[in-house]
Order: C-alpha cells, then sequence, then structure tokens
C-alpha cells in the first residue's frame, strides 16, 4: 500500500500564500525541529482560516463571514498582545460556519494546545522543555491539512453556487461521466464532508427531477452525472437522507425530461423507489405505463426483471412505429450487469430487428444489433436468427447479405465452427450472397 504523503496533499492547499507557509512547516518537520513545526502550523492554520473568511467577504459579501472578521478585528484593537482572538476565532468558525466539524474542531484545539506547550517555556519534572515527539506531529499535520487547509472557501451554499457555474462552464469538456467524476472529486468532493456531500445531493435532487427553468434544462445531463458521482461515493448514507426527508425527495415533475431522468435513475438504484411517498409512486408509474423511456428502463415497479423482459418483448413485438431514442439501448442494458439480463437484452435487440415492417426500418435497425452484437451469446444468435426467418424485410433487403454475414462471424466465434445453419435457409442464403460478392 502507498504510504501516505504528506507533500502530496499539500499540493491540494487551496490558498497559495498557505502553501507556501505550510513549506515552512514541512521543512522544520522533516529536520526533526518539531516544536516549531507545531508553533509555525498553528500560525499556517490561523491565516488559513482568515483567508477562507476573506474570499467569503469579496466574492459573496458574506454576513457571517463579515461578523466575525469584524469581531476579531474589535478583540485585536482592544489587547494587540493578547492571542485570545485565535481561539474566538476557531469557536467562531465552528459554531458559525460550515468549514469545519466537530472531529476537525477538536482537532484544531488540540493543535493549539500542543502550539501552547512548544512556544511557552513549559518544563517537565526533568525541567526539559516540552517536545512534542514524530508521530504527534505527523498526526497534526495530516489532521490540519485534511480537516483545514485542503477545503475550499465555501460554505454549504455557496459550494454549490459554485460548483453549478464551474460544471456548466465545461460541460464541453466534461462530455463523458468519467470525466465528470474525475473533475468533481478532484475540484470539490475529495476536500468535503459527508454532510456537505449530501446537501449538494439534496439540492442537485431538485434541479435535476423537478424543475423545468432553461437553466435547469441545459444543464441537467452534467447535474444528472454529478448526482450520480456523490450517490455511489456515499452509498450508505443516501438512503437514510431520501428516507429522513420522504417529502422533499417525492416532490419531483409531474413529466417531461425532469421525470425521464428520474426513471433513468431509479432503474440504476431501483432501492430508493419505496423510500419514495404514494404520490410519487403515482407520478412515476403512469409515466412509466404512457411513454417510451418509461416503458423501457421502469422494471423497478414490476416484480422481477424477466417480468420486465417479457412485457418488453411483447411491446417491441407489437408496436409498429416504434423507434428507440439515441441512448436508450445503453441504459436498458445498464439496468444489471449479470450474464441473464445481457442476453435478454440481445434477445430483445434481436426482437427490434426481427419485426422491422419495411427495409428502410430493417436498414436502420440493423445498426443496433451491429453496435451490440460482440454481446451475444449462442442462445441470443439463435433467437434472432429465428426472427429473421420470419421476416422477409429483414433477409430480402440489399443490405442483407453484407449484415448477416457479420452475425455468422459471431456465431462462429462463440460456437467454434460447429453451428448447425440448416433450419434457417433464408439467413443461409443471404449470407451465402455476402461471401460471394
Amino acid at each position: 500500500m502507498k504510504e501516505f504523503s504528506l507533500e502530496n496533499i499539500a499540493e491540494n492547499i487551496h490558498f497559495g500564500k498557505t502553501k507556501m507557509y505550510f513549506t515552512e512547516v514541512l521543512s522544520s518537520y522533516h529536520n526533526c525541529n518539531y516544536r516549531s513545526s507545531v508553533v509555525m502550523l498553528w500560525s499556517v492554520s490561523v491565516c488559513d482560516i482568515i483567508y477562507k473568511l476573506q474570499y467569503l467577504v469579496d466574492l459573496y459579501a458574506d454576513s457571517a463571514a463579515k461578523e466575525i472578521l469584524d469581531e476579531i478585528t474589535s478583540l485585536q484593537d482592544s489587547d494587540k498582545k493578547s492571542p485570545a482572538w485565535e481561539i474566538k476565532l476557531l469557536e467562531d468558525i465552528f459554531n458559525k460556519t460550515n468549514l469545519i466539524n466537530s472531529p476537525e474542531y477538536e482537532n484544531l484545539r488540540y493543535l493549539q494546545q500542543q502550539r501552547h506547550l512548544s512556544a511557552h517555556p513549559v518544563l517537565n519534572h526533568n525541567s526539559e522543555l516540552h517536545s512534542p515527539n514524530k508521530e504527534t506531529v505527523r498526526a497534526l499535520l495530516r489532521n490540519t491539512l485534511e480537516g483545514l487547509l485542503v477545503k475550499p472557501p465555501f460554505y454549504t451554499k455557496k459550494i454549490l453556487h459554485e460548483l453549478l457555474d464551474d460544471i456548466s462552464e465545461n460541460s464541453a469538456a466534461l462530455n463523458t461521466r468519467r470525466k465528470v467524476k474525475q473533475y468533481v472529486e478532484s475540484r470539490y468532493l475529495n476536500r468535503l464532508t459527508p454532510q456537505v456531500e449530501l446537501s449538494i445531493f439534496r439540492s442537485l435532487w431538485k434541479l435535476v427531477f423537478k424543475l423545468s427553468t432553461f437553466e435547469c434544462e441545459k444543464n441537467r445531463l452534467i447535474n444528472l452525472q454529478t448526482l450520480e458521482v456523490i450517490n455511489k461515493r456515499n452509498i450508505a448514507l443516501v438512503p437514510e437522507t431520501i428516507a429522513g426527508e420522504k417529502d422533499y425527495f417525492s416532490n419531483i415533475a409531474s413529466g417531461g425530461t425532469p421525470l425521464s431522468f428520474l426513471v433513468y435513475y431509479l432503474s440504476q438504484n431501483s432501492e430508493f423507489y419505496n423510500l419514495l411517498s404514494e404520490d410519487c409512486h403515482l407520478k412515476i408509474k403512469h409515466y412509466i405505463s404512457t411513454e417510451s423511456i418509461g416503458k423501457t428502463l421502469g422494471w423497478f415497479v414490476k416484480v422481477d426483471l424477466n417480468t420486465h423482459y417479457n412485457d418488453l418483448l411483447e411491446w417491441i413485438k407489437s408496436e409498429k412505429d416504434l423507434t428507440f431514442e439515441e441512448g436508450q439501448w445503453d441504459s436498458l442494458l445498464a439496468i444489471s450487469d449479470t450474464v441473464e439480463w445481457q442476453k435478454c437484452f440481445c434477445k430483445l435487440i434481436g426482437a427490434y430487428y426481427g419485426v422491422s415492417y419495411s427495409f428502410n426500418q430493417a436498414d436502420a435497425r440493423f445498426k443496433n444489433v451491429q453496435q451490440y452484437l460482440h454481446l451475444f451469446n449462442l442462445e441470443a444468435l439463435k433467437f434472432i436468427l429465428s426472427e429473421i426467418e420470419n421476416n422477409d424485410q429483414t433477409y430480402i433487403r440489399g443490405k442483407s447479405p453484407f449484415d448477416h454475414t457479420k452475425i455468422k462471424q459471431r456465431i462462429l466465434e462463440v460456437s467454434a465452427e460447429t453451428f448447425d445453419f440448416e433450419p434457417y435457409p433464408w439467413f443461409s442464403h443471404t449470407v451465402c450472397l455476402g461471401e460471394g460478392l
């Protein structure tokens, strides 16, 4: 396991001046000057708190931050030699802001006590100056870095505003889920407590699944992807968060894009559905019964996935003008990562192609087959061959010789060239035409 590195995490210190001062702390630590390191660490921590408060005043005119700074300035003016304002500052940011939580507050109080012992001529019973050991100083350095110095200067509401503006501005570059995860974790989430992350999750829920303003519509996808990142990071805490505010999380849109996004989200997180209220269930069930995306992904309101598969198969075979939108197949596949569901998924694509009502429709639908052909096992391949045999729109069309040769290649890959093509004469005929060209 890679050892924790003070230097690496120090690179994430938000303010340049704090980072510069912290190099002096590390230098003292590495040179075994542990008293000096502790004294300087406390001074750096106090400065960093001041910088964060001033940032909030300058950028957001934050009244709480201004009040704290004004009180500290007043204390300093009344007695320039007293360090009492430092403790007052620490207590105020704990009681009046969200910059630190209780454990972080206690760690900083302990740092202040160690600083007092290290900075003053406090002698032990052997008439020696107090000297903290290496392990204590290293723990103080790590706790202060993680609990204060690397944190951005935001309260909960402020960081939400900053995050939303940031990801919206950079949405063109953040064009995959992986990139969104890397970006929001590196820039924001890795510096936040779970409580603050869940507060952001709560706000994103409303933006993604309730509101329909222009800004919400424009940023709905990247906001959903950010919500998903927080969801996965706090998977044990999200259910109790939803259950604890059932009315809030059940206040969703009645239809449209917000509800389609919610159905997609619940298809990936089905355990959350039963945490929502009955009136919320009614909206979701209506959407699932009437809208294409709902019918495709709404498996979580049914008995099991097998029931959902049978419902989809019946729907696909009965709906003449059915057209799956871009990404709809991907979302359906993502419902489950089991081999059994992958087989069902491939059969659904086979059925979708097999009931094509025209040559043009078959041409278009085969693109879906080709996209996922590498997932087809032997059972799914036999299924699609049966579908082809029963529909001349698939095997008479001009492109079938080229397209069906690709299916044969996949069959040979999974069957070790022992497959019996005799029960599928029309398919075999088109393949022969393709291989003869």
